[in-house]
Formats: structure tokens, sequence, C-alpha cells
């Protein structure tokens, strides 16, 4: 048996937590919030569970459909996912695509990261800001605490998070050097999430619309009340995921939080409103309120180094930065190919 530790209660980290518990190690998680699952998580307001994050869950292989049975509620969200272009044009989605189950859970997709964190031991609310040692002996640097010594490291947050702790740590300058040089070429998108709450539900042939040409202000539209236990009877529930320049253009303009319930909404939510309901094609009214938050590393857009995920001297990284791809279900793969080189180096 090996103490593992992994800093970062994404599904990655998770996923990878799980697969090492069940091969006979002592693993302990380190996350900075409060919450698990990272980007899958659900937020409630008002009556509504928000899927700020992650939206939905495909299962294309075997191991990622027996997870999904497994995780309680499991729901298919039966509508299709369609495009729209730069003008706001809106079309039927690709067939082949919209022929794969999508996945989601009543109540909010945040389940999914309850169920993976369910039996693991996680120190929530609890930032590693540096490592320390070498291989065999690890330790991590809390605020006031050392916790450790670990026989490997697991790092699955984004890729400048990781570097981060790497580049303050005190370990071998050429363990240290080779992932930060691994890491460096992982690119991400910002995303300003913003949720938008009415007195009626537009009726519409979609679940959620994903711009196709990456030229309009929102990336991503979706019916968030066509989801099970998402929204009050009769409330509609729209999520905008608003495109990078738009976000960066607006994001001290908008601080995580909700809006309205009776006082004026911000300038970057009436034009969130605007946009929406140009592309619905339908008057809405006012929102009854919006909710924001913002993602600094939503959307993977390059993947890091070979080296980053195989491995160095008993540090490892996995994630959606293994891919280049913002997929739950990379992300949950990602964790569990790191599970098994980590055991194998165990066991070697």
């Amino acid at each position: 048996m090996a103490m593992i530790a992994i800093i970062g209660a994404g599904v990655a980290g998770l996923a990878a937590g799980r697969e090492l518990q069940r091969a006979g190690h002592a693993v302990t998680l380190f996350e900075k919030s409060r919450g698990l699952g990272g980007r899958v998580t659900t937020r409630r307001v008002a009556g509504c569970a928000i899927d700020h994050g992650a939206q939905l869950m495909k299962a294309p292989t075997p191991a990622l459909q027996a997870l999904v049975a497994e995780t309680p509620g499991a729901h298919a969200i039966a509508l299709p996912v369609w495009a729209f272009d730069r003008a706001g044009q809106l079309r039927a989605g690709d067939p082949a695509q919209n022929d794969e189950p999508r996945w989601t859970w009543p109540g909010g997709i945040g389940a999914l990261g309850r169920q993976l964190g369910q039996g693991l031991e996680v120190r929530r609310e609890t930032t590693i800001s540096a490592l320390r040692g070498g291989p065999g002996a690890y330790e991590l640097l809390g605020e006031d605490e050392a916790y450790g010594p670990f026989a490997a490291v697991l790092l699955t947050a984004p890729a400048p998070q990781s570097a981060a702790i790497l580049g303050a740590s005190a370990i071998e300058a050429a363990t240290r050097d080779a992932l930060l040089a691994a890491l460096a070429p992982a690119a991400y998108r910002p995303c300003l999430s913003v949720a938008l709450a009415y007195a009626r539900r537009p009726e519409l042939p979609w679940y959620a619309a994903v711009n196709s040409d990456r030229s309009h202000p929102i990336a991503w539209l979706a019916c968030e009340h066509a989801k099970p236990e998402r929204a009050p009877a009769g409330v509609g529930l729209l999520l905008a995921q608003m495109a990078p320049g738009w976000s960066e253009a607006h994001w001290d303009a908008l601080p995580k939080g909700t809006y309205g319930q009776g006082t004026p909404l911000p300038a970057p939510v009436e034009e969130v409103h605007g946009l929406v309901q140009a592309l619905l094609g339908d008057e809405l009214g006012a929102p009854l309120w919006a909710d924001a938050h913002r993602w600094r590393y939503a959307l993977c857009d390059a993947p890091c180094g070979p080296a980053a995920t195989a491995g160095v001297a008993g540090l490892f990284v996995a994630g959606d930065m293994e891919a280049g791809q913002g997929r739950v279900n990379l992300a949950i793969e990602s964790g569990w190919a790191a599970a098994r080189r980590i055991s194998e180096q165990a066991q070697g």
C-alpha cells in the first residue's frame, strides 16, 4: 500500500482517487473549495438548480456507461443540441452527435461529483501552495501545515494552477523544470456563465444550441428547465455561457453572484438578456433574476505535453489538459489512466 496525494477534487481527481483506493492505496485529496467536482457542480438559487460549468456527460465507453449506471437517477436529455452562427441563425445540429446519449442527474450534475467522492478522504478548503521533498517522500505545504510524506502526488488543477504549485516547490530542479515545460502548452478559454430566470418557458425543439463558428458573444445557450428538477413549474431557466472575448471584456464588471430580485440588473446581464431573446426569437419579458459565475480556466483548448501525464519522479498530472478538450468523460478517463500509472509505479 502506498500513500498517495491528489491535489484537486474535480472529476479527474475523484476518479483517480476511487481507482487508487480500490487498488489498495491510501489516498488523500486536497481541495481548495468547499465542494466536490470542480466544474461538475450545481448552484441553487430561488428554487432553481444551475449547472454553471459542465452541462452534461457523454459515456461512449463501457467503463463510463457503468459509472452512469451506478450513479442514482441518471437521466438522458431527450431534446437535441442545435447550432447557430455569428448572425444568430439556428439550424439542426450534427445527427451523429445528437444520437449519442447526453446524461445528467435530477437536481443538478453535481450528483456525479458526489458519487465519485463517496468513501474518499477529502480535505476541503485546503489550499496547497507548494511541494517539497523527493520521490517516495513528498510533502504538501498548506497555509499553516505540511501534509505527508506521500509516495506519489497527482496534480489535477488546471495547468496554470498546477504550474504555480510546482514553480514554488522545493523539489529536484530537473523534475520541476520537466513538468513545467510539459504543462506550458496547455491553453484555456475563460467563460462568464449567466443564468436567467423567466416567468414562462419558451417552446423550442432543442435543449441547447452551440455557436459553431465561435464568432457570437454567446458560446452555448441551454434551456436548463428541460432537465429534471431544475426549476419550479412554469419558470424558464436559461443558461448562457459566454464566448472568451465577451467574458474577458466583462470579467471585472460581473462578479460571481445573484442579481435582480427587485434591484436593477447590471448592464452586462441586460446585454446577455437581449442576446438570449434575439437567439430565441421570443420576447420572454424581464428576467426574474440572474446568477453569474466566472470560470477563468473554463475549457482547455490545447493539451499539455506527454511528460506531465506519464509522470516524472513520482509526480503526475491528470485532467482535461491531457486531451486538450473540456469534456467530463475525458477528464474522468484521464483520472483513471493516471491511477493506473501511479499503481504501476507503486508496484514496481
